[in-house]
């Protein structure tokens, strides 16, 4: 099977940040099945942080040798490539005409040349832009392929009560309304499914709603010598009752809630300590709030960590913190209950799903900065009760998550029944855990 993918993000890693980890498994998954795919992407991602921040000075990666896998890349003209200072509003509008206008034209150009060359059996559109590019390729008069819609979450469930918010967001709305035959979408928590559902009705019957994957076997407790040889190893204090946050530094992930109860915190817990993991947009904002509280010797940025490492300040942490308004329910979260992390974190979203106040974490009504660090004290104060909820963290996990080679196992076998092809041998891994 040829497979024709269709993304405006970058499977690699730049210096400043950016990749994609779950396109990559995917991308990897299909090769190892025995597929082709060819990857039509710009040169640097919508998810590379230097395309918003340093795009002047960024250079293209390297694409990754993946088995199966073939690049057709192409430059993405941009305002911020002149050397002219560019106030952040007009930066910010050209990162948005670039992805949301700019790119589906290019991306579609590329993927007709690619057709007219080639045997193509599946259209695989990856996320917003990339489904932006299909809707082009899929006009009156363009041979029918059939077509995915994958999308890894959705900001759209909170948009569709305010009919300005959805003009504003008019790119997320037409991905979702993309005729496809197959819609990914994956269960983060953000309510896709009734997003798709309100959007898209004719998607219900063809939408497959499922949760990532995750390394299971990696993903686990520490004993407690290897607790302090993981906190040793990246400089924590013996001591120091540690808050961990991982995820992009965007305005809407709220990191700004951890460093805001931070203070109050500190005047019961004078050893605590934030770990940042992450890079992103909001990085200044934050150093600054933490400058302007008074609380910046209690707070480190660890910045862009590989995602194997990730694993290692879990398993040194204490507490997880996600406090976020749209959804916390992404891949950090899970990894952090499958590592026996006890969860302090916001009831928004789907998040109250997996998070049962009392038994896996705790849930907050609101980020509420008083909130948070009286929930921080109280683990913080009770050794023994942060022990009973990453328990019940960890527990839920392993009996809940599946593993990645479970995950893209029912991708590939739905794709091929779509596509016609015999469903192959479990080459990718093992069952569904």
């Amino acid at each position: 099977m040829h497979v024709l993918m269709l993304c405006a993000l970058e499977v690699w890693a730049l210096p400043g940040g950016g990749g994609a980890p779950t396109l990559y498994r995917t991308l990897e998954a299909y090769g190892r099945r025995g597929h082709r795919v060819t990857f039509i992407a710009p040169t640097i991602g919508a998810n590379s942080f230097s395309s918003t921040d340093r795009l002047r000075d960024a250079q293209p990666a390297s694409p990754p040798a993946l088995p199966g896998v073939s690049f057709e890349r192409f430059h993405l003209p941009s305002l911020q490539e002149s050397r002219l200072p560019l106030p952040g509003i007009v930066a910010k509008a050209d990162q948005k005409l670039r992805f949301a206008l700019l790119y589906p034209i290019l991306a579609a150009r590329r993927a007709q040349q690619v057709l007219r060359r080639e045997q193509v059996d599946l259209l695989y559109a990856y996320e917003v832009h990339g489904a932006l590019a299909a809707r082009l390729l899929r006009r009156p008069g363009v041979r029918r392929l059939p077509t995915i819609a994958r999308f890894q979450g959705t900001v759209m469930y909170p948009a569709l009560a305010s009919l300005l918010a959805r003009l504003r967001a008019y790119e997320e709305v037409l991905a979702l309304r993309m005729p496809a035959d197959l819609y990914l979408m994956t269960n983060d928590g953000t309510r896709g499914d009734e997003a798709l559902a309100r959007l898209n009705p004719a998607a219900t019957a063809k939408l497959r709603f499922w949760r990532n994957g995750l390394d299971l076997e990696r993903l686990q407790p520490a004993e407690q010598a290897e607790r302090v040889e993981r906190r040793r190893a990246v400089g924590l204090p013996d001591d120091a009752f540690v808050l961990l946050t991982a995820s992009r530094l965007a305005a809407w992930k709220r990191i700004d809630r951890a460093i805001a109860a931070l203070p109050d915190v500190l005047r019961s817990l004078p050893n605590a300590l934030l770990l940042i993991v992450g890079d992103g947009e909001e990085r200044t904002n934050l150093e600054r709030q933490a400058r302007e509280l008074g609380v910046e010797a209690s707070v480190r940025f660890v910045g862009a960590v590989p995602q194997e490492e990730v694993v290692g300040y879990m398993q040194a942490a204490d507490v997880f913190l996600a406090l976020a308004d749209l959804s916390n329910v992404g891949n950090p979260l899970l990894e952090a209950m499958s590592c026996g992390l006890p969860i302090v974190t916001v009831d928004a979203g789907a998040t109250g799903e997996l998070i049962r106040d009392g038994e896996t974490g705790r849930l907050l009504p609101s980020g509420d900065a008083t909130l948070v660090a009286r929930a921080v004290v109280v683990l913080g104060e009770d050794a023994p009760e942060r022990a009973r909820l990453g328990s019940g963290a960890r527990r839920y996990a392993s009996e809940q998550f599946w593993t990645w080679e479970a995950r893209l196992q029912a991708e590939l076998e739905e794709v091929e029944r779509l596509v016609g092809e015999p469903v192959g041998a479990d080459v990718v891994g093992a069952a569904r855990s």
